[in-house]
């Protein structure tokens, strides 16, 4: 049973300070990720984009947490009030300069297991390179356009992406695992 909540951390997302009664009786505190950032936001989008031939556009960019440059699908925030449909085709031309001719969102998951933040997912069908990257002051993202067998060996490899969660959950959905 949730006793009590406080915010522990305040920056680029939260970090919420939970106590429970655990059912043993027992309290315990926890971190907890979410439910909004400093900036209002409660939720961020991935989409899957995929070419009129079926390549999957996927971005190369550095990742601080495994301190490298990994292989990502496109994606970020959604501002306080947008929808996740827009918000990921903005991401997909703002990450990539890639636009759609669709977008469908295909549901959502929590970001992980400690966390409030939900990462909605979505199939960006008809991808094509004719919009404009317009990169956020520290993104670094290099737009790749992958195979489906490339995207799964990315995606299979110890550390070479992030987010493989919702890649996964979209695979799924579209109909490509």
């Amino acid at each position: 049973m949730l006793l009590g909540e406080k915010v522990g951390y305040n920056g680029f997302l939260t970090v919420n300070v939970r106590r429970y009664r655990l059912p043993d009786g027992r309290e315990a505190d926890w971190d907890v990720f979410g439910p909004e950032s400093a900036a209002g936001v409660r939720a961020g989008v991935t989409v899957l984009p995929l070419t009129p031939d079926g390549r999957i556009v996927a971005v190369r960019m550095f990742r601080a947490g495994p301190d490298k440059i990994v292989t990502n699908l496109p994606g970020g925030l959604i501002d306080p009030g947008e929808d996740p449909a827009d918000a990921g085709r903005r991401e997909l031309e703002e990450e990539t300069g890639y636009t759609c001719d669709s977008i469908e969102v295909m549901g959502w998951t929590w970001s992980g297991s400690s966390s409030t933040f939900r990462k909605y997912v979505a199939i960006a069908r008809g991808c094509r390179p004719d919009g404009k990257q317009s990169l956020d002051d520290f993104e670094d993202c290099v737009p790749v356009e992958l195979t489906l067998d490339e995207f799964r060996t990315e995606l299979r490899t110890p550390g070479a992406m992030t987010g493989t969660d919702a890649a996964y959950l979209v695979l799924d959905h579209a109909g490509l695992l």
